[in-house]
């Protein structure tokens, strides 16, 4: 989690990198009635759709994170109340939500592979690398570690390991990982894009 204050720039930069994350608007002194949580694609709290100034400055901060678990818990610790969604938010998660079962490790995973995914899709001049090692290496854990996760994620359909494998093996360090259409519909910023648009620029991904 990190918590903006005094810095516009750094926070638009932000919002506009992690379209998979949270934001918890504020006072700087947070009380019960002026918190309020928005996805990081929400116009409310997102330049691009508001004319609104003044994001990290004046009384308000910013509160971000990937995980909506870390602003929960800090929201408790500040005002000891549970922030409220904003009515937009509130309202697209009643459509997104996906009836899948994942470990915290699993959500970790999935969430960095959507971000790094996000990330280029939003560079075109970059190349998608993602590997298992390097995965496990931004996350502080090993391929071995990593190996219960990816095999669940890609059986529920979020994720595709591009390598070869033999049965029984071990999935390799060097082996790429890619989201699916369905792991990027879970994203606000795509459920308005067909299968054939998300998957056409997943392909390009993957080139």
């Amino acid at each position: 989690m990190i918590v903006f204050i005094d810095e516009e720039r750094a926070y638009l930069y932000w919002v506009a990198h992690h379209r998979a994350g949270f934001v918890l608007d504020c006072l700087r002194k947070p009380t019960k009635s002026r918190l309020n949580l928005h996805r990081a694609t929400c116009s409310e709290i997102n330049a691009s759709g508001s004319r609104r100034t003044h994001w990290t400055t004046g009384r308000r901060l910013k509160a971000c994170a990937l995980d909506i678990d870390e602003l929960k818990a800090w929201a408790l610790e500040q005002a000891h109340v549970e922030p409220q969604w904003c009515q937009s938010c509130l309202a697209e998660n009643s459509t997104c939500d996906r009836p899948l079962h994942l470990s915290h490790l699993d959500k970790e995973v999935l969430s960095f592979v959507l971000e790094v995914a996000t990330l280029h899709l939003d560079d075109r001049d970059a190349t998608y690398l993602l590997t298992v090692g390097k995965a496990a290496k931004c996350l502080a854990k090993t391929p071995g570690q990593l190996a219960a996760s990816l095999e669940r994620l890609a059986i529920q359909g979020m994720l595709e390991l591009v390598g070869t494998r033999k049965p029984g093996e071990a999935t390799s360090p060097d082996c790429r990982l890619l989201p699916t259409v369905a792991a990027m519909k879970t994203l606000p910023a795509f459920q308005s894009l067909s299968d054939e648009q998300i998957a056409a620029e997943l392909a390009a991904l993957a080139k």
